[in-house]
């Protein structure tokens, strides 16, 4: 018999947790944050204790629904890919695991520092190595095998406020499958209307090529199932109620031209300039994947999404990529730094559409298999924004997505050299962001608890401990400064 009324309050909300009306990282005050990714490996000795467990099926029967929500034993997440809850395949664990792990140590001292930072030796053995045909394509593989638990232990490394779930979303290995795929769609929607008017590839080639205006039309029809097919995902997505999102991913502007480039052949297109190119691009990503992308965070308005810039070197105003471009309120584009604080080389930017930047060379996380090691990218510098992000919540929790993100673009380091390059032309400083959060925590305004906040809290010093960068004049130096993720 239950005797007090504390002792009622917390045997209803064990219950209450048990069957899923009250979320445990609500009951244990930590920041739910969700991953969406690769997969994430929940059993390394670095992440599991910061992970969120479904209770009911930690607790429950192995090979059962325990929980009833459509997902056999998702104690952590769902791989969307294979429809399991495998969210990183052990049995995967590339040969020569050490030695990879060597090889990206060695590109990350060079993207970091430059070749002048290797004995001779040591740059004799990263060159034979990372030019090694056998090796070679683990070198990629790695990079998005591994990516989803990379960036989970960037967001939990020394951060007790955030508890974790994650999903696997993106394939691993490099092919853009998913964009091929609508591609074939509209190829064969455009064969059928060509066989349908009785025109063959060349007449349709010479003189009648598919209109822009047709091409608009049906790539709305494709966005529209899009969106429709991604509907089961983004329920689950917002039944895990986070409040920060990780987005490593997205479609490259510069891949998604060169694809559209051939397809566009069989759109009567024969010699298309980079001009036309680049319009049915953005025809194609507004209409094709933004539909696709709103409908994925749909059921996610308390939280605030994080997008990595992209790994492209482009300037990004000119054209619309996913999920960068997509129209809510909540998200955050971010691009990547070196350890000064200036633009990453192979950083995408974008005055307009890239909101600020954060260190993204050389760094430090979990792998899968309870290994660590290093990797360079703007889906690093993603995570670590959003672990930033994580502090600032966990200073006041009542902060909304729209409010966090005012704070933590309005209390940037600013940079001369991000000029032109980011919105706010600065380098996220945490600790400023946290001490303007204790502002508004003690009732005063955003506005001014950023003003007192940018007025108390100094810039964070830049490295000055090592001078030397990596020379991308040199074609070998530029070829694995670029192996980025």
């Amino acid at each position: 018999m239950i005797r007090n009324i504390r002792t009622l309050f917390v045997a209803t909300l064990s219950l209450a947790m048990m069957y899923g009306t009250i979320l445990p990282a609500v009951a244990s005050n930590k920041i739910n944050v969700l991953v969406i990714d690769s997969g994430t490996d929940f059993t390394h000795k670095l992440l599991k204790p910061k992970a969120r467990p479904n209770l009911p099926e930690l607790n429950g029967k192995k090979g059962v629904d325990d929980d009833k929500n459509g997902y056999i034993d998702d104690i952590y997440g769902w791989n969307f890919v294979e429809n399991n809850n495998i969210l990183v395949n052990l049995y995967d664990t590339p040969p020569q695991y050490d030695k990879l792990l060597k090889i990206m140590e060695y590109l990350g001292r060079l993207q970091a520092y430059g070749k002048e930072d290797f004995t001779k030796d040591e740059w004799n053995w990263l060159a034979t190595n990372y030019n090694d045909p056998a090796i070679q394509p683990w070198i990629g593989f790695i990079g998005g095998w591994a990516h989803g638990t990379h960036c989970a232990g960037i967001i939990a490394d020394k951060n007790n406020a955030v508890s974790l779930n994650a999903i696997r979303h993106i394939a691993t290995g490099a092919a853009p499958k998913f964009i091929q795929a609508n591609l074939d769609l509209v190829n064969l929607h455009f064969a059928d209307k060509r066989q349908k008017e009785g025109r063959s590839l060349e007449d349709s080639a010479n003189e009648q090529r598919v209109s822009m205006a047709d091409l608009e039309a049906y790539f709305k029809q494709l966005g529209a199932k899009n969106a429709k097919d991604i509907q089961k995902k983004a329920a689950y997505i917002a039944s895990m109620k986070p409040r920060l999102i990780n987005c490593s991913f997205g479609s490259e502007n510069s891949t998604l031209v060169a694809m559209m480039k051939k397809n566009m052949t069989q759109w009567g297109f024969l010699n298309p300039t980079d001009k036309e190119v680049q319009q049915v691009v953005n025809l194609f990503v507004k209409h094709a994947f933004l539909p696709r992308d709103v409908a994925l965070f749909s059921g996610c308005k308390d939280a605030l999404v994080f997008i990595a810039a992209g790994n492209s070197s482009e300037n990004l105003d000119p054209f619309i990529t996913s999920p960068n471009n997509v129209p809510i309120e909540n998200k955050i584009v971010i691009g990547a730094t070196d350890m000064d604080r200036r633009l990453a080389a192979f950083s995408c930017y974008g005055a307009k559409t890239v909101d600020v930047a954060v260190p993204g060379v050389n760094i430090y996380a979990t792998y899968p298999n309870n290994k660590m090691g290093y990797m360079s990218g703007t889906s690093m510098a993603c995570p670590m924004a959003l672990r930033y992000a994580s502090m600032v919540l966990n200073e006041n929790p009542n902060l909304t997505p729209v409010q966090l993100k005012k704070i933590l673009m309005g209390t940037v380091d600013k940079k001369d050299w991000l000029k032109g390059k980011v919105r706010t032309s600065g380098v996220i400083n945490d600790v400023r962001a946290i001490y303007a959060a204790k502002q508004v925590k003690q009732g005063r305004s955003i506005d001014e608890a950023i003003q007192i906040a940018n007025k108390k809290v100094k810039d964070k010093a830049v490295r000055t401990f090592r001078t030397t960068s990596p020379d991308l004049s040199d074609p070998e130096v530029r070829a694995m400064y670029m192996t980025v993720f």
